[in-house]
């Protein structure tokens, strides 16, 4: 059962409740509103839709009703009193001035969500679209959007049920909101575009109003505001940081162990990982990694013995800095995490409404910069983590010690090996650096200038989550190579925990003995770091 355990008023404290995730016996819960949502919950729950035989809910506490509730009631006040509000009797961003008369307030909520539909390129992942909807419900359970209790109960049934529209993954510069994404999303609660809903076993694609009917639940009549706030925030560019971040997270304890792997087929000296080298250095990063890589390694094993008595004095940089390089990303994502844990609890629509103080305020809280340079320094640090396994790869090429054959292969010249696949992983790495410019640094003025500084933080997640791909092939790459050079070493042994990962990659492929194609090899393994299985949690 995912759930937030305590409760607050929706205020910033020192010491904040976070939620956790735990498994009933009854269909997992999501309570939202009474305490921080964290970047790991999230995405674990975002993954319940990709399964159609998943059941799950979403809760509030009266608490969070209560404050959904007094937001709404301060904002048909102000409607009432025709109190200019932006978009609720307003135009839109360079319409802000116009006054919309009282008779169209609810076809200008309808008519915002169907104009920012205008999103292009290829559709999100329903996980990520999951993602988006539940940092944009926790939003607005921080009572501020100014949404009726009503709509958002009607946008939850429609959430778990798994009826989630087909998003556009292009067109938001992340500022104003992610807000072609989110109206695309916004767009199947009022009965219109394509949606994706469960469908037997799988998914479907059909059009919004009959997958409302199937759920039974009637086509949404946007209250004044409802539009503006279903698609405003940065849920895109959070959720794909978010992504990027849980992912990150997993490949660097693949990339530790693969560099593990290199470094005992390489007879790399493990003095590198030794503790108080580790504490001279004094950063975490190198540390936490520095203790996590002489885990793998072990004190000793059959290969370190046999260059016990070598006069080998150091080892190149790729096997002697992995504390260091790896202990780097290590920090780049715990505060990532720290970051994204934030922004997924903040309030990011426009204006917000404040019921204790009777008042609307206008901000820029929508403003995706945070997440955006989260994505941006990721993706640099997704480079590094490439380009540093592709170093330790080429090593393996031809080892330094000259103990294991050129391109690990016998009968070389006959055979080429793996020479090939270290081109892959060079051509990958070189789209890696490619790819690390940030976007966080540009800005396109938009809406006549009104809008003159954007975050291009979906661009940042989508480079981010691009890097991603390209640094678990290059770790499968180097996963292949190190257990190729442990087999040309038999019968020495590994390290105990070294043995147990090589018997893992070598359920799904066998030793190279002569020339094969290596793609399948390369992807299938690929595919099991993606599904966690070659480090099981």
């Amino acid at each position: 059962m995912l759930q937030q355990t305590s409760k607050s008023n929706g205020q910033s404290k020192a010491k904040k409740s976070r939620a956790t995730l735990e498994f009933g016996s009854g269909a997992d819960t999501l309570t939202l509103g009474d305490a921080d949502l964290t970047p790991s919950s999230l995405w674990k729950f975002a993954q319940y839709a990709l399964d159609a035989r998943k059941q799950f809910r979403i809760d509030y506490s009266p608490e969070t009703i209560n404050r959904v509730s007094r937001a709404s009631d301060l904002l048909d006040k102000m409607v009432a009193a025709e109190e200019p509000v932006y978009g609720v009797n307003t135009g839109f961003g360079h319409f802000a001035n116009i006054v919309i008369a009282p008779d169209k307030i609810i076809e200008l909520q309808k008519n915002i969500v169907r104009s920012h539909c205008s999103g292009v390129g290829e559709l999100l992942s329903r996980d990520m679209v999951m993602a988006m909807w539940l940092i944009g419900l926790n939003t607005i359970c921080r009572g501020h959007s100014g949404m009726r209790v009503g709509t958002l109960k009607a946008v939850t049934t429609l959430v778990e049920a798994g009826v989630l529209g087909c998003v556009p993954s292009q067109g938001s510069v992340g500022a104003s909101g992610d807000l072609a994404p989110g109206a695309h999303a916004a767009l199947t609660v009022i009965g219109e575009g394509w949606c994706t809903a469960p469908a037997g076993s799988k998914f479907a694609r059909m059009p919004a109003a009959t997958a409302l009917r199937r759920v039974g639940v009637k086509p949404l009549e946007l209250g004044p505001k409802e539009g503006l706030s279903l698609i405003n925030g940065t849920h895109l560019t959070t959720a794909l940081a978010v992504k990027a971040w849980s992912e990150g997270e997993y490949l660097l304890k693949v990339a530790n162990l693969a560099a593990a792997l290199t470094l005992e087929a390489l007879g790399g000296d493990r003095m590198t990982c030794a503790e108080p080298t580790l504490r001279a250095h004094g950063h975490p990063g190198t540390i936490a990694c520095g203790k996590e890589l002489g885990g793998w390694l072990g004190e000793s094993s059959q290969l370190s013995a046999r260059h016990r008595d070598s006069h080998w004095i150091q080892d190149p940089y790729s096997l002697r800095c992995v504390p260091q390089v790896h202990g780097a990303v290590w920090e780049e994502l715990k505060h990532s995490e720290t970051v994204l844990e934030r922004e997924i609890n903040a309030v990011t629509d426009n204006p917000l409404l404040f019921p204790d103080e009777g008042m609307v305020r206008y901000c820029g809280n929508f403003h995706a910069i945070y997440p955006a340079r989260v994505s941006d320094r990721l993706a640099s640090a997704f480079a590094t983590l490439a380009s540093i396994s592709e170093r330790r790869i080429s090593q393996s090429m031809r080892a330094p010690r000259g103990h294991l054959p050129t391109f690990l292969i016998k009968d070389g010249g006959l055979n080429s090996g793996f020479m090939m696949a270290h081109v892959t992983a060079a051509a990958l790495v070189s789209e890696c650096k490619s790819l690390s410019f940030p976007a966080s640094v540009d800005s396109i003025p938009t809406n006549v200038t009104q809008e003159d500084h954007v975050s291009m933080g979906p661009a940042a997640g989508l480079k981010a989550n691009r890097v991603l791909e390209n640094l678990r092939r290059v770790l499968a790459i180097e996963l292949l190579t190190a257990a190729q050079g442990l087999y040309l070493m038999r019968p020495d042994r590994a390290s105990p925990r070294l043995e147990a990962a090589y018997a893992r990659i070598r359920e799904f492929v066998s030793p190279m003995e002569h020339d094969r194609v290596l793609t399948d090899d390369i992807e299938l393994i690929t595919e099991k770091i993606q599904q966690r299985q070659i480090i099981p949690e």
